[in-house]
């Protein structure tokens, strides 16, 4: 793997992209620690709080219009997810404020998970990297981006329902959403295509990873590289008698990273990703719900600039 470009940015005037709600309210505490301190050093910036997927993108593509030089999210992967197209087509770098459930895009790039304010050090210390994107073509026709994994099948489902639970927090959250998950587990046919390779199985999941984690920490896919222009796909094995202790015990190895030479999972390495599955499968991108399959996920390699840890 080549290293990724970097660079050190002086900041200017910074446009903040917020979700109170996120994280069950540390969204709204962590803005207004991040808005102190940008205070206290004379920072010139501006708020935006959102509280839908679609008023966060508007909001974050206004900003960009009105020449914010960089964008900041307060909120967690489902917030990122948002405004990675302005971030893409303007090429403003991009910085995260984790206060989320799941947090994955800033554990991607070692931004720390707890402590506001070095992650605004990070920020105004204004050194960048350069960091490959996912992009997801539905056959409805909608084109969206992702950071760190789409998913379709079984972790699409446990990720709606995750969603929908208050407590606990975490890796936690998710680990009880798919128990609760599990009862409904489907099976589905999937037809892929990696590159210029062909598949069919049945599967319980795919997971199309940018970057090693999901559900906050579940390393699905342990070497996976946002920076290495490929993504690596795992697909979570479903034989037709595979009984359901057998895949409970699949979900404890996905929490620990062990899913390296193990028959319940299959991984592949490709630059685009072409999926279709009967019954058809919902896909999230960064944890969120977006559509449906099937869906040619392709990667868009060096795509934006991310303020990185020195």
């Amino acid at each position: 793997m080549s290293a990724s470009p970097e660079s050190t940015n002086t900041v200017g005037h910074l446009a903040i992209v917020a979700n109170p709600t996120a994280g069950h309210g540390a969204g709204q505490r962590v803005l207004g620690a991040v808005t102190a301190i940008l205070r206290g050093r004379g920072v010139s910036h501006e708020v935006l709080t959102a509280d839908t997927r679609e008023e966060s993108a508007r909001l974050a593509e206004e900003a960009a219009e009105r020449g914010a030089d960089a964008l900041l999210v307060v909120g967690g992967d489902g917030t990122v997810q948002t405004v990675l197209r302005t971030v893409h087509s303007h090429q403003l770098p991009l910085g995260i404020l984790p206060a989320g459930t799941g947090n994955d895009a800033a554990r991607m790039l070692d931004i720390p998970l707890d402590d506001v304010a070095r992650a605004i050090a990070i920020i105004l210390n204004g050194k960048t990297r350069r960091i490959d994107l996912g992009r997801a073509s539905f056959s409805d026709g909608i084109v969206d981006l992702f950071c760190t994994i789409a998913a379709t099948g079984f972790d699409a489902a446990v990720a709606g329902r995750a969603q929908d639970l208050s407590w606990p927090s975490g890796r936690a959250l998710f680990a009880l959403a798919a128990l609760r998950q599990l009862p409904k587990l489907n099976r589905h046919h999937y037809q892929v295509r990696v590159d210029d390779v062909e598949v069919e199985t049945d599967a319980a999941f795919t997971a199309i990873a940018n970057g090693p984690t999901y559900g906050a920490g579940m390393r699905i896919a342990p070497h996976a590289s946002a920076d290495d222009g490929v993504f690596d796909i795992v697909m979570g094995s479903h034989p037709r008698h595979l009984p359901r202790l057998s895949l409970l015990r699949g979900l404890a190895q996905v929490l620990y990273g062990r899913v390296e030479n193990n028959p319940l999972f299959k991984d592949m390495q490709g630059r685009e990703v072409e999926l279709y599955c009967d019954p058809p499968a919902d896909v999230s991108l960064d944890g969120d719900i977006v559509g449906s399959l099937p869906t040619v996920f392709d990667i868009l390699p060096s795509a934006i600039e991310v303020y990185v840890p020195h």
